[in-house]
């Protein structure tokens, strides 16, 4: 069975973006409007306005993909061929993937959404396949679990990473929802997490001979740093309503369709090889 390139939604905005030359910006297009309502420009000016109309031009053309999109196709495809893959491993996304369960009942009590539950169904169309966290008859819930009290976005007005948005604006073309909410929440770590911080920082504060009195006060201070029971289940979740918007839909799809054609290149590249 041939390989077809489908994309991620958590990797989508890695597709989004374009090689530089072909994008142009508000300010950059003011500046030309400018510049083509004088009278008479100088050399220096002439060649501005034909440099911001080359821009121009091509911001309207399918861009082609920027290095970062290549270096995601060349990712799939290496894993679609062969099973390579990076093997990511970090504390945060270990806390995410064991504090899930409670980071949903968090949200749920904090909500009002009791009957609330992790979706373990994919979803999949010609373009891209993954399975969203949470899936309402009306919305669709992504739970981002953050790593402590200082990662959790307390004051943020905007969304803290950009491509979750794209990630959930993928969710709800699967899925056909046109609601989206995407929810932080500070949920404490576990105790097997605790222990193993309990003993890094004893190792830091090099200590050999653990009195009472100090492994409760390096245990305070761990605590204190990872359980959050103290703080109010309100302010320890933060919602950000998203809406469909096919626009964004449409230029990811015309992503996905330059990443096959690279996709093909990158076959084509190999079986030469193997020819030759």
């Amino acid at each position: 069975m041939k390989n077809i390139y489908k994309e991620h939604p958590s990797q989508a905005n890695r597709i989004l973006a374009t090689a530089k030359g072909f994008s142009i910006t508000d300010i950059q297009l003011k500046k030309l409007t400018e510049l083509k309502a004088k009278i008479k420009l100088t050399d220096k000016q002439a060649e501005e306005r034909d440099e911001l109309e080359l821009k121009l031009k091509r911001s309207k053309q399918p861009a082609p993909l920027s290095d970062g999109a290549k270096s995601r196709v060349k990712e799939v495809f290496l894993k679609d061929f062969y099973g390579l893959e990076n093997d990511i491993w970090s504390k945060e996304m270990d806390k995410g993937n064991e504090c899930e369960d409670e980071s949903i009942k968090l949200f749920a009590k904090v909500s009002g959404n009791f009957g609330v539950k992790k979706n373990l169904e994919t979803f999949e169309n010609d373009l891209f396949i993954g399975t969203p966290d949470i899936i309402t008859e009306e919305a669709i819930i992504d739970i981002k679990t953050s790593y402590n009290g200082l990662t959790f976005p307390w004051f943020d007005e905007e969304i803290p990473t950009p491509g979750y948005e794209i990630q959930l604006q993928v969710y709800m073309y699967l899925t056909g929802r046109r609601k989206a909410f995407l929810a932080y929440c500070l949920t404490g770590a576990n105790e097997d997490a605790i222990q193993d911080e309990i003993r890094r920082e004893t190792w830091r504060q090099k200590v050999i001979d653990v009195s009472q009195e100090k492994a409760e006060e390096i245990d305070k201070k761990v605590r204190l740093q990872m359980e959050y029971n103290r703080i109010p289940d309100i302010l320890r979740v933060k919602v950000w309503a998203i809406e469909y918007d096919r626009k964004i839909i449409d230029k990811l799809i015309e992503r996905v369709e330059l990443c096959r054609v690279y996709y093909a290149e990158l076959e084509n590249q190999i079986n030469n090889k193997l020819k030759s």
